[in-house]
């Protein structure tokens, strides 16, 4: 399935080490322009190491920048008027992910919420960290490794979730092939 990426699973999975990750679960990753400058274009401008780090993957290709056609970009310009807590970087990762039928990755609840609406199928960061430990990428010592990681660097989550998360992840058992 085609993915397409909002800034923050980007940049939490760059600072934590683990961007690697998308490429091994999804392939290619697609960002619409917003995202690219804003991970990008503007965390070089602020000496972000994350942005270097997403920049290298798209230099190498897996992470690819997609231009949006006209009706995608007015569609964008309607989002932002009409939903105040949508920015322009989760308007486009929504439109592009509508046009191109594809999985959206993006961690702020208002732009899933809104996605979903759209009958969009949205995962965030931890979701990717999950699905590596199910897919054998992770082991359970990595994946509450970079769960933790992601908190100690400040990501946003519910105690109650981060104590489910870690709770599901002591108590994965891999499948046996």
């Amino acid at each position: 399935m085609p993915t397409v990426s909002d800034a923050s699973p980007l940049i939490w999975l760059s600072k934590i080490g683990r961007i690697g990750l998308l490429r091994k679960l999804y392939g290619i990753v697609m960002v619409p322009e917003e995202v690219y400058r804003e991970v990008v274009e503007e965390g070089l401008e602020r000496g972000l190491s994350d942005a270097l780090v997403v920049k290298d993957s798209v230099d190498e290709g897996w992470i690819r920048v997609s231009k949006l056609n006209d009706g995608e970009a007015e569609l964008c310009r309607g989002m932002v008027e009409h939903a105040s807590e949508i920015h322009l970087g989760e308007a486009q990762a929504i439109a592009l992910a509508r046009e191109e039928g594809a999985l959206l990755l993006m961690d702020e609840s208002s732009g899933r919420a809104f996605a979903e609406t759209w009958g969009l199928r949205v995962r965030g960061t931890l979701y990717v960290l999950l699905r590596a430990l199910r897919e054998g990428i992770l082991s359970k010592d990595d994946a509450r490794e970079a769960i933790l990681q992601l908190v100690q660097k400040e990501f946003r989550i519910d105690p109650r979730l981060l104590g489910r998360l870690l709770k599901e992840v002591e108590c994965f058992t891999p499948r046996r092939g």
